[in-house]
């Protein structure tokens, strides 16, 4: 089995939902959940259709933390065979262990072929810098699998620092960087940002957002596209392009305004973190620790704004509420 490939910087460019897993409601407990295998066909089908450069699946987004190891290859190898080569994959893969990485990478590349992989940085383990450096440099060798660094320290109470990062740039199987950090703001994460994209520009390595509301900021900064939650909402993934092609165009403000009309879609997207209301969006519960905004406090009058801002922003989901 193979994938339409990412297999350099380059290739890195444009805009790659972050695939939604939505579940059946087969288990009340919220335990066992099976994976919605139609539900997922007709989202993919609507990405694909609203032109987004290619998509990941099993990342945080895609309930990657609590999907059993089974079902984490199940919906690679699903979300391979249905994409059928119409635009690249880039499979979730990584933990705070490296052992455990390798194995999981190298199951990858045995079962799917040749396929970029997305790697989160070490977690709930502290590593050092020494220590991250170590772990991607031992992922490429031990793997040879084209990697996306996946840098959030929100998440990981890890943070990936702009020398660590220049120096694993400069390792041919590292392609990109997956930035989830406030670089909007003055401080330590926007210099960061700008000294990884200035000093890596002559390499084959590229620099894409992980928050959504700054896909104009990095565009602004050097760097080339945003793996994106909200992204999953077709008429969003429209939106993110827009704001692209503006910025190639040197079209800045048009750029900016179209960042401003994404708001209110990621206002509602990450109104609950860890993005829980997309289990509404697409009428799809979510493994427990996580639960559905209905659960939430003021969650009832929260899921009623939530459907009525698809009916009437984003009518290309009123389908999974039929």
């Amino acid at each position: 089995m193979s994938a339409k490939s990412i297999s350099t910087g380059a290739d890195l460019h444009g805009v790659f939902p972050a695939l939604f897993t939505p579940l059946l409601r087969d288990d009340p407990k919220h335990l066992n959940n099976g994976i919605d295998y139609e539900k997922a066909k007709r989202l993919i089908d609507d990405l694909i259709q609203s032109g987004v450069s290619g998509l990941v699946p099993v990342g945080t987004t895609g309930q990657s933390a609590t999907l059993s190891p089974q079902q984490h290859f199940d919906f690679i190898r699903f979300t391979m065979e249905y994409v059928d080569s119409r635009i690249p994959v880039i499979a979730g893969a990584g933990s705070n262990s490296t052992r455990e990485s390798i194995e999981m990478i190298n199951r990858i590349q045995k079962e799917f072929g040749s396929v970029a992989v997305l790697c989160v940085t070490g977690y709930y383990n502290n590593p050092p810098q020494e220590g991250l450096l170590q772990h991607f440099s031992m992922l490429s060798s031990e793997t040879a699998a084209k990697i996306v660094i996946y840098n959030v320290p929100a998440r990981t109470a890890s943070y990936l620092e702009a020398e660590t990062l220049i120096a694993l740039a400069n390792d041919v199987n590292i392609i990109g960087l997956k930035q989830a950090v406030d670089f909007k703001s003055p401080g330590t994460f926007r210099e960061d940002t700008i000294r990884i994209i200035k000093e890596t520009r002559e390499l084959d390595f590229a620099v894409v957002t992980g928050e959504d509301d700054a896909l104009h900021s990095i565009l602004s900064l050097g760097g080339t596209g945003i793996i994106t939650a909200s992204g999953n909402i077709p008429e969003v993934s429209k939106l993110y392009q827009a704001m692209i092609a503006a910025h190639a165009k040197g079209d800045h403000n048009t750029s900016e305004k179209l960042q401003t009309e994404a708001m209110a879609f990621v206002q509602k997207v990450f109104c609950r973190k860890n993005p829980i209301p997309l289990g509404t969006f697409f009428n799809s519960p979510l493994f427990l620790p996580l639960v559905s905004v209905r659960q939430t406090a003021g969650g009832i009058e929260l899921e009623r704004e939530i459907l009525d801002f698809i009916r009437l922003k984003a009518p290309s989901l009123e389908k999974y509420h039929t």
